[in-house]
C-alpha cells in the first residue's frame, strides 16, 4: 500500500445509530471546514447509503442554480473539490482504501452493521482507529430506564467484545483504538444515566468521548432544490445556522486532538 494515512471507521451492530449519518457529517466537516484532504468508502452493503446520498446530492445541485453558485463560492474560498465516494465490499476495504490512500489525510469507512460479514473483521482491525455511536431508546427509557437502556447498549458492547476478542489474535494490527460516542441523546434524560454507563465502561476497559451528540431533527436535513439551509450533504458541511449547537464541531475537534495526540507519541 502507498502512503499510510489516518483510517476512520464507524461501525455498530444496531441499526439507527446514526454510523452513516455521523460518517458523512465528519467527512464534509473535516474536508471542507478543517481543510484536510478526506475520502469515503461506503461498504455498508447493500444500501450503500452514502453514494446514495452522493447520488441525491449531485441531483439537487444540478436543478438549483442556488446550490451551484454556492458550491462555486466555496471552491472559490476553499480550493476544494468534492471528496471522493467509492463502495466497496469489506474483503476488498484494503485494495479500494489504496486507491485514495495517497491523497487523502483521512479515510472514513462506513462499515456494515453485523461483525457476521464476511471480511469485517479483517477490515477492522486495518483501521486506525473506530467510533462506536452508542444511543438512548428514548421510549423504552421513559417506560422502563434500566432494563431499556441494558437492552440498547447490549448491542454495542457485544460488537466491541467481539472486536476485541478478534484483536487479541493480530497484536501486530494497525488498530490503535476502538472507543465510543453518544448519540441521539435526548436532551430531557439526566446526564447521570450517561455518566453512570461512562463508569461502566470505563471499568471493563472502554474509552467514551467526551462530546454527546444530540438527537436533532437537523441532523436529516439535506440539500433540495428549493431549499438554502441543510445539514447533512456530501458536496458541503452544515450550514453555519444549523451547526450552532450541533456538537458537530465539537465531536470533530476532540476527533482531530485524538489522532494527534496518538501520531505525535508515535
Amino acid at each position: 500500500m502507498s502512503k499510510r494515512c489516518t483510517f476512520i471507521a464507524l461501525s455498530n451492530q444496531k441499526g439507527g445509530v446514526g454510523k452513516s449519518t455521523m460518517t458523512v457529517l465528519l467527512a464534509s466537516y473535516f474536508h471542507y471546514v478543517k481543510g484536510k484532504n478526506v475520502a469515503v468508502i461506503d461498504c455498508d452493503y447493500p444500501q450503500f447509503s452514502i453514494q446514495a446520498l452522493r447520488s441525491r446530492n449531485m441531483k439537487n445541485v444540478e436543478r438549483s442554480e442556488f446550490l451551484q453558485q454556492l458550491l462555486c463560492r466555496q471552491y472559490e474560498r476553499t480550493g476544494k473539490k468534492a471528496y471522493p465516494v467509492l463502495t466497496s465490499g469489506p474483503g476488498k476495504v484494503l485494495e479500494t482504501a489504496d486507491r485514495l490512500s495517497g491523497n487523502s489525510d483521512i479515510l472514513f469507512f462506513d462499515l456494515p452493521g453485523t461483525v457476521n460479514t464476511p471480511g469485517i473483521l479483517e477490515a477492522i482491525i486495518n483501521m486506525d482507529y473506530v467510533f462506536t455511536p452508542a444511543v438512548q431508546d428514548r421510549m423504552d427509557y421513559v417506560l422502563t430506564p434500566i432494563i431499556a437502556d441494558r437492552m440498547v447498549m447490549q448491542s454495542s458492547l457485544s460488537f466491541v467484545a467481539t472486536l476485541r476478542d478478534f484483536i487479541r489474535q493480530y497484536p501486530e494490527a494497525p488498530l490503535k483504538e476502538i472507543l465510543l460516542f453518544w448519540n441521539k441523546i435526548d436532551g430531557r434524560v439526566s446526564r447521570e444515566v450517561y455518566r453512570h454507563y461512562n463508569e461502566i465502561f470505563e471499568k471493563i476497559g472502554l474509552k467514551t468521548l467526551s462530546t454527546v451528540m444530540p438527537d436533532m431533527e437537523r441532523y436529516n436535513k439535506e440539500t433540495s432544490s428549493g431549499g438554502q439551509t441543510f445539514f447533512r450533504s456530501t458536496y458541503f458541511p452544515p450550514s453555519e445556522k444549523l451547526l450552532k449547537g450541533s456538537n458537530m464541531d465539537v465531536l470533530a475537534g476532540e476527533i482531530e486532538r485524538i489522532i494527534h495526540l496518538k501520531s505525535d507519541k508515535t
